[in-house]
């Protein structure tokens, strides 16, 4: 790649005298302080959360179903305002691209927090009862004559017995793991500000901890974050912007077929091995499994699974297992449902950057469920090369003809 940049260099300064062209640097550097101050104050809105969640741990109201409903009202209000925002603003594709996908991301941590501190806080109150129960039976049987039935005193204690057991059990859910944290006292804006910061989408009462930051490790991830998004941006600015505009499609797919699978590896590298890297270096985040090796996948829900950890982890809690859970679907239900809430955001996201609905990213991610079917069969699933270059394939055809597809509405709106 660093020899594939200065062949760039030197072919741009043969051709038009400059080694970088800084057009596409212009376009998203415009009201760079206005994304920023945008951003400061929607991450900032998060922190009705805390609020709610210290509301609902001192008992002024319940989660079921009053917490619920005003967090499902901040929630849809937390994602739509910016979505105006990015349109009333006027916005570049790479500025209200960027800006929609942190707040879908900041989303995601405020669902799992708040859905996860709302279930804890009903144990609380569950916790209560049993041990006002409990209290009550001692009382009662200490109240009893010498001479009490041998059987009732048996079930009474049988009794007693269970609700240690079940008291136990539901203390153990408001615990962490290693006993270090119990809910309410996880319910503090430092306890959030910790969560928003660590690299990851699910709440958890604790997480595994690193000693020490390693200072040298986080200036090479920063390093290589740097490094890493200029080599996109000569990718970018080089191969793709100049081409996208003209020809015809099925030509332009060809011409930037490979530019655009630098560019979705570039963009993994920065996000999943750089970015989230660096802040769990800075949070002391110990569990670095970002991804597994999506590149050997046979099958796409397998990639689906590898390619991007913390996304499929909040998937699996709160998208799949709750449905599964909460409106008793099936598993092949939940996984329609999963694959069609994923699909419908990532085509929201492509409305948001082109301004128009379209609908060719939730159509060909749709399409993965048959193709999913399609690699299951015997004649794929039993020979793993075949399986794994058919996932190439489509990773290879995908981006370039979505990119296509969307840079092509986004340049004629212009």
């Amino acid at each position: 790649m660093g020899f594939y940049i200065v062949q760039t260099g030197v072919k741009n300064f043969q051709s038009a005298g400059i080694f970088v062209d800084l057009t596409f640097f212009r376009l998203f550097s415009q009201d760079a302080v206005g994304l920023i101050l945008s951003d400061i104050c929607m991450v900032g809105s998060m922190f009705f959360s805390v609020l709610l969640q210290k509301v609902i741990a001192h008992g002024w109201i319940r989660w079921r179903y009053t917490g619920m409903i005003l967090q499902h009202i901040f929630q849809v209000t937390f994602l739509f305002v910016p979505i105006y925002w990015t349109f009333f603003k006027g916005w570049p594709w790479v500025q209200s691209g960027f800006f929609v996908l942190h707040t879908i991301s900041m989303l995601m941590k405020i669902h799992s927090y708040s859905f996860y501190n709302g279930e804890l806080s009903t144990y609380a109150i569950y916790l209560s009862e049993l041990k006002e129960k409990y209290a009550n039976l001692i009382g009662e049987t200490k109240k009893t004559d010498d001479e009490v039935d041998e059987q009732k005193e048996n079930e009474k204690q049988q009794i007693l017995g269970q609700l240690e057991d079940k008291i136990e059990q539901v203390e153990g859910y408001l615990h962490s793991p290693t006993r270090n944290i119990c809910y309410p006292e996880n319910v503090t804006f430092l306890n959030y500000v910790d969560f928003i910061l660590v690299p990851t989408l699910v709440y958890e009462l604790e997480y595994p901890r690193t000693e020490k930051i390693r200072f040298w490790y986080l200036f090479e991830k920063i390093l290589a974050t740097f490094g890493t998004f200029f080599l996109l941006y000569v990718n970018t600015e080089t191969y793709i912007i100049p081409i996208l505009p003209n020809g015809s499609t099925s030509i332009v797919i060809m011409q930037v077929l490979f530019p655009f699978m630098v560019n979705y590896l570039l963009i993994f590298y920065i996000i999943f091995e750089c970015i989230c890297n660096v802040f769990a270096e800075l949070t002391c985040f110990a569990d670095r499994n970002f991804y597994d090796d999506w590149w050997n996948s046979i099958t796409w829900d397998e990639f689906a699974r590898k390619w991007n950890k913390p996304v499929h982890h909040f998937l699996l809690r709160h998208v799949y297992q709750s449905s599964i859970e909460s409106y008793k679907l099936s598993k092949r239900d939940a996984t329609f449902m999963t694959f069609f809430l994923s699909s419908l955001i990532h085509e929201l996201v492509m409305v948001v950057v082109s301004k128009k609905i379209r609908m060719y990213l939730f159509v060909l991610q749709m399409l993965q469920l048959p193709l999913i079917w399609l690699s299951n069969l015997p004649a794929i699933k039993g020979k793993k090369w075949l399986g794994n270059a058919f996932f190439w394939f489509g990773l290879f055809i995908g981006p370039p003809l979505l990119g296509t597809l969307y840079c092509r509405e986004v340049f004629a709106s212009d």
